[in-house]
């Protein structure tokens, strides 16, 4: 075999970490190896067998969801505050102009057939009455307005 000699658990000399959590992790490594049992390991670190057999399990549990398949590319940022009411206050405005156009299509609707729009006395109340003639009157200045800027074009 060429090139360098495999370390095995003595790669975690070169990582970062406390003393005592690198010599769990080469006692760990070494019983994964087969170099040393799972009794002299815990000797050594002064713990139960059942405690290394658990810390083993949790330190490849680890590896492996890090060794899990990521997405590619810059994780998505998450929205600030202020962004998010940036977006609702599009989300609204966007509405709003959307009720806007529906009245005016139906404004321009009651000035070119006047005959449809029906504004029976007997069954509004004064309020959608005055509220139906402003209407009208708004649609009647409108039109006019209109009809001025056709005429000086």
């Amino acid at each position: 075999m060429a090139g360098r000699k495999p370390l095995g658990p003595a790669l975690v000399a070169h990582l970062d970490g406390s003393p005592t959590a690198k010599q769990r992790m080469e006692l760990i490594l070494a019983t994964i190896a087969g170099r040393i049992s799972v009794v002299h390991a815990a000797k050594l670190l002064d713990i139960s067998e059942a405690r290394l057999y658990e810390l083993r399990t949790r330190v490849l549990q680890s590896g492996l969801e890090e060794l899990e398949p990521k997405p590619v590319g810059r994780p998505p940022q998450r929205s600030s505050p202020a962004e998010q009411e940036r977006a609702q206050l599009a989300e609204r405005v966007a509405e709003l102009e959307g009720e806007l156009r529906a009245q005016q299509v139906r404004l321009e609707l009651a000035q070119t057939l006047p005959q449809v729009v029906r504004s029976d006395a007997s069954t509004a109340s004064p309020t959608a009455l005055k509220k139906t003639t402003r209407a009208k009157r708004l649609a009647e200045k409108a039109w006019k307005q209109r009809q001025a800027r056709r005429k000086a074009k």
